[in-house]
């Protein structure tokens, strides 16, 4: 498979490598509020690092989502207060910022090594060492060239995590990210056994009935500006709670905003608890979302972004759409 050949500070993928090999124990990190291509590419370092015989525990400050669920190994990830043992090697996999790591980080920082694995242009390099290519369609691309380095076959279970990561974070290849290395990597997997079309529709067809109940609560909220070009979304905690519903249920509800004719920007904001909103945000070329997020202290990619907001949601929802106006 052809990769990118990157070598500077930001990219040390013969010593995040080394680190790994050298080490007995590794402590792996996903960021807040686990998406596909974190929690995938988590699993499919741990179920690798397991077949080498080290000491593994996989760590988010968050739950796994129900629509996530079936990756192997997602039953043994833990929250911080559940690990006391000390691990050689902290490695943080998708996280572009160590506050993203939420009540994880302190663990993370203390370590006597740590690495960073992740695909986000915003990432400073916060690790001892880096491996960071923003180029790269999504995290599950860096661990498939760490993979190709190591003297071990790939297993289906790699496979159908790895898959998870790469797809979800490309949209199911739809995304302008999307590139030749993201079909070679398929490719790879396919040859690994990857059982494609089980595993697409439990990702990109089926619904959960709580999501379904929330799209009920979300969709009637919907608000387009900026001479239709730009589309928002809100959920209030209470109905959240109404529903029965949890933040993994609302995975995906933003797409409903960005895929209206016309649109080429879109928000959705979630109250997490009283007075503190979630925003998602999404973008089509040639705008751009990652600036606005990172405007009040959060991060992402210019076609992906979020952020969180301590105020009222219809102050978010002014303000939100007033930095959205401004781009446009």
């Amino acid at each position: 498979m052809k990769m990118t050949t990157i070598r500077n500070d930001r990219y040390q993928q013969d010593d995040v490598l080394s680190a790994i090999q050298s080490a007995g124990s590794v402590l792996l990190f996903g960021h807040v509020n686990p998406d596909g291509d974190t929690l995938g590419s988590v699993l499919a370092l741990k179920l690798r690092l397991e077949r080498m015989g080290k000491r593994v525990q996989a760590m988010v400050d968050g739950f796994v989502p129900g629509y996530l669920a079936f990756l192997p190994g997602a039953e043994s990830v833990m929250n911080a207060e559940a690990v006391t043992e000390a691990f050689e090697l902290a490695v943080a996999v998708d996280v572009a910022s160590s506050d993203r790591l939420g009540k994880c980080e302190a663990l993370f920082t203390a370590a006597e090594k740590t690495a960073v694995i992740d695909h986000h242009g915003t990432n400073v390099g916060y690790a001892h060492i880096n491996m960071i290519d923003e180029h790269a369609s999504a995290t599950a691309i860096l661990l498939y060239r760490l993979f190709a380095q190591m003297d071990l076959p790939m297993t289906q279970e790699e496979a159908i995590c790895l898959y998870t990561a790469l797809s979800t974070d490309t949209g199911n290849f739809i995304y302008d990210s999307t590139n030749a290395e993201s079909f070679a990597m398929m490719g790879g997997l396919m040859e690994a056994g990857l059982p494609l079309a089980e595993y697409s529709r439990m990702l990109f067809r089926q619904k959960e009935l709580l999501h379904v109940r929330l799209l009920a609560e979300t969709l009637p909220s919907l608000r387009v500006t900026g001479n239709g070009r730009i589309a928002g979304l809100c959920l209030t905690l209470e109905q959240m709670q109404r529903a029965g519903a949890n933040g993994g249920h609302a995975e995906g509800i933003v797409n409903y905003a960005i895929d209206l004719e016309g649109v080429g920007m879109a928000y959705f904001a979630r109250e997490v608890e009283p007075g503190k909103v979630k925003v998602s945000l999404r973008a089509l070329q040639p705008f751009a979302v990652d600036q606005v997020a990172a405007k009040f202290g959060g991060g992402g990619h210019k076609l992906a972004a979020g952020l969180t907001l301590v105020m009222p949601m219809e102050e978010v929802i002014r303000t939100v759409e007033a930095e959205l106006e401004a781009v446009l």
